[in-house]
């Protein structure tokens, strides 16, 4: 029997090669070029088909194969997608669209925690904002803050009492913690005042005071990302795999 890391690392090199692309938009596969490709067993590579199906990056027919479908039915909100493209040489526009995604996100949530956020939530982004206050000097503690701060938006976005926000929480861990210890955007002495001001309204139950906060916050922190990364960002349209007009609903 296969290990499962081994069905792992065939998953993600499957799908790191389409969105490489590697495998084009259209590309035909067969299960046994998935064989071939990872010394899988037949076992192993429907189950790869199945995972990459689910994601809506492949349709599999019978006489027909496994078809690289188009970029734009892909499911792009989903963290296994999410970490194929901060792997890929597209790294940068992704978490800059985490970063815009957070900043959407993140006031409107703020504003929810203030009003449904448990004690016990109230009380923990209060120790969260210090900690990350505290170690944000501490250039030798860099992971720690990190940490922090990574725990302390993921907390934000739960203690909003909205599922959606809850589960978004995770691809925010995504861009904030990336896999090398090079990709963590640098946080500036003004944007690290919010995370006292944004804990405090939560904390106080005003909401409007968490919610200003918090924008302050993303637009000093969206205006740093956008410096930092510098990305030149083509259109959807213009994007590798991408068929026909964005938007438009395809029949199954």
């Amino acid at each position: 029997m296969t290990a499962p890391h081994l069905h792992l690392d065939a998953l993600n090199k499957s799908g790191q090669d389409i969105v490489n692309g590697i495998f084009a938009a259209g590309a035909v596969l067969t299960l046994a070029d998935l064989e071939r490709r990872f010394l899988v067993s037949r076992t192993v590579a429907r189950e790869i088909m199945r995972v990459l199906e689910s994601l809506g990056m492949v349709r599999s027919r019978r006489r027909v194969g496994i078809t690289i479908r188009p970029r734009q039915e892909w499911n792009a909100l989903d963290p296994l997608l999410v970490k194929w493209r901060l792997n890929s040489p597209e790294r940068a526009e992704t978490m800059l669209e985490l970063m815009e995604l957070r900043a959407a996100l993140q006031p409107a949530a703020a504003s929810l925690a203030a009003r449904y956020a448990t004690p016990e939530q109230r009380v923990r982004l209060l120790e969260l904002a210090d900690r990350v206050g505290f170690l944000s000097v501490r250039p030798d503690r860099q992971s720690e803050f990190v940490d922090a701060v990574v725990d302390f938006h993921s907390l934000l976005l739960r203690s909003s009492a909205n599922e959606l926000f809850a589960t978004v929480a995770d691809l925010i861990r995504l861009a904030e913690r990336p896999a090398d210890s090079h990709g963590h955007l640098p946080a500036d002495a003004r944007s690290i005042e919010h995370y006292r001001r944004i804990a405090i309204g939560i904390a106080s139950g005003d909401d409007d005071a968490a919610r200003r906060a918090s924008l302050e916050q993303v637009a000093r922190v969206l205006a740093g990302a956008r410096r930092s990364l510098q990305v030149t960002r083509p259109t959807l349209e213009e994007r590798p795999g991408v068929e026909g007009l964005v938007g438009v609903v395809r029949p199954g």
